[in-house]
């Protein structure tokens, strides 16, 4: 482990920050050297344990080449305003850890399956989490939600079947990495870490019955196209999976900032809000007409 604090860029960065220090968390994974990774939860007014309400665990992105664990506090906010538990795990990331991309996803699976293990004691409907995490954190999320089938057939035993894996009850994603082959993806330099990248790679895990895709993208965002992201979600929906798209004309890589623009914040935020209503995901009084923030 190596130190490491990147400077906060913005007031915004600063009072997110702020936020998450006085934010509850837990110890969600340990290792061997010492290392801790913590998950913040940022839940309603009132919640506890014998609550049974819907999550949403958030994987921040910085491309695994620095560490935005603040990104998602403001999101998180106002949707535990409207009854949301939200879930902002620690993940070993190339800024802070010696660690390759197959152990980096694989932090990823292993908080999925942690929040999993532990929905009762977090007071969340095990069945209601959705994943949600912007560019390589989208990387993370799309691995957990697209795990293949596991394979139980055999010869000797008649009528056997293939298990499915656990996914969540829905996949969010801002400005995420889709495919690991694409030349926008030269910076996670996951080639170098595995040759084969089939196994990681969302565009190789597309098949039927995954859970419903929401996407995010700017149409401004100079280092991942749109055109990627809309390709993407035609490919999940011609599958037979549910998918939206919000491409939004007039914003870049910082689609996920609030303090960089505000009124594309709030247009996101409800998108993603009604769109879970149509899936039967969350109730209809989360939607709220009005603006979000002031």
């Amino acid at each position: 482990m190596t130190s490491f604090h990147r400077k906060a860029r913005s007031a915004e960065e600063v009072r997110c920050r702020r936020v998450l220090e006085k934010t509850p968390s837990v110890v969600w994974k340990r290792f061997a050297d010492g290392v801790e990774l913590k998950a913040y939860i940022i839940a309603p007014q009132g919640h506890s344990a014998n609550d049974i309400l819907p999550a949403v665990v958030f994987f921040y992105g910085g491309m695994w080449a620095l560490e935005f664990n603040e990104e998602f506090v403001s999101w998180a906010m106002h949707l535990a305003s409207r009854g949301i538990v939200c879930i902002l795990p620690e993940y070993r990331t190339r800024a802070r850890y010696s660690v390759k991309a197959n152990e980096i996803v694989a932090d990823g699976l292993d908080a999925w399956k942690w929040v999993q293990q532990n929905a009762a004691n977090l007071g969340i409907d095990s069945h209601s989490i959705t994943l949600a995490g912007s560019d390589a954190g989208a990387l993370l999320a799309l691995n957990a939600a697209m795990q293949p089938m596991v394979q139980t057939r055999k010869w000797w035993k008649f009528g056997s079947k293939d298990i499915a894996p656990e996914m969540p009850a829905c996949v969010v994603i801002f400005r995420g990495v889709v495919d690991v082959e694409a030349p926008e993806s030269r910076y996670l330099n996951i080639k170098q870490d595995m040759p084969d990248t089939a196994s990681i790679n969302p565009c190789a895990l597309l098949r039927k019955y995954l859970p419903p895709l929401f996407c995010v993208h700017g149409m401004e965002d100079p280092l991942l196209d749109f055109g990627m992201r809309e390709w993407f979600c035609e490919q999940w929906r011609s599958l037979g999976n549910e998918a939206a798209i919000v491409l939004c004309p007039n914003s870049d890589h910082t689609i996920t900032h609030f303090d960089v623009n505000p009124a594309v914040f709030e247009q996101v935020l409800l998108a993603w809000e009604s769109f879970m209503a149509e899936q039967g995901l969350w109730p209809e009084s989360v939607i709220e007409d009005k603006t979000l923030m002031i």
